[in-house]
């Protein structure tokens, strides 16, 4: 290990960060960080399971690492919407998978906030597996996401998931585009205000608190501000095709439909 790997190992022991237990390669987790993004931004999943699969290698030379583990459960997390589309049966095996790899990392670390809601994210996700299981996995969700937003007040991927979770929770349990619009804006000034110079550390969903938040206003009907939203999740991320595709021009023609109207 070179000086300035030593150093950068330092200095996240004494941070005590998730990534502190993170020591071999930082380059190759760079890399399979790049290409999950890659993937999901085409739409891609081929790609994704490549990098995930790049992942567990890491994982397995370091199987202790939370980091590692919740890089992992990122990549389920990103994958079971897209593989639930035409591949169900695959989609449950990563969303257990991934809930798995967050059981792990909090093993590892408890105190990791960020794999505790990225938990509560797959939970809410498990249930369209097993609607009956809603009547356990929803109140272990909310308890869950509840007390990551605790640890880790000021995480914006913590706030994107929140949100998430809450657009997609019935009214009754206090979900709703409104509500979750309120946290999923909170995510985006979090985001703002981030400054992450750690390669290895998690930096992922800066344009996916402009999507949901469009998504959110969408629902609402305000497709306007459905529209600036989209824009800026390009702004964050331009390579991201579907909003490109699919989102922004949804929201251009439903705003110029009513327009017309």
């Amino acid at each position: 290990m070179g000086t300035a790997q030593r150093l950068s190992l330092i200095v996240l022991l004494l941070c005590g960060t998730a990534g502190a237990a993170f020591a071999a390669d930082p380059g190759a987790l760079a890399g399979a960080k790049r290409a999950l993004q890659e993937g999901m931004n085409h739409g891609d999943a081929q790609l994704m399971l490549k990098a995930r699969g790049q992942l567990l290698s890491l994982l397995a030379a370091e199987p202790d690492s939370p980091l590692l583990h919740y890089w992992v459960a990122v990549a389920d997390w990103r994958l079971v919407p897209m593989l639930s589309r035409h591949e169900t049966a695959a989609a449950k095996r990563h969303c257990d998978d991934g809930l798995a790899q967050c059981d792990a990392a909090l093993k590892a670390n408890p105190r990791f906030a960020g794999a505790l809601a990225l938990k509560a994210g797959l939970q809410g996700m498990a249930i369209q597996f097993n609607g009956a299981a809603a009547i356990t996995l929803a109140p272990e969700m909310v308890g869950n996401m509840t007390h990551a937003v605790e640890m880790a007040p000021a995480d914006p991927r913590i706030r994107l998931l929140d949100g998430i979770d809450t657009f997609h929770m019935p009214s009754f349990f206090g979900g709703g585009a409104d509500k979750a619009l309120e946290k999923l804006k909170k995510a985006q000034a979090l985001y703002a205000a981030e400054a992450v110079s750690d390669s290895t550390a998690p930096d992922w969903g800066r344009d996916d608190a402009f999507v949901w938040a469009g998504r959110c206003a969408m629902q609402l009907r305000d497709f306007a501000g459905a529209r600036n939203f989209f824009r800026q999740a390009l702004e964050a991320n331009p390579a991201n095709g579907w909003v490109r595709t699919s989102l922004l021009p949804a929201a251009e023609d439903s705003l110029a439909r009513r327009d017309k109207s």
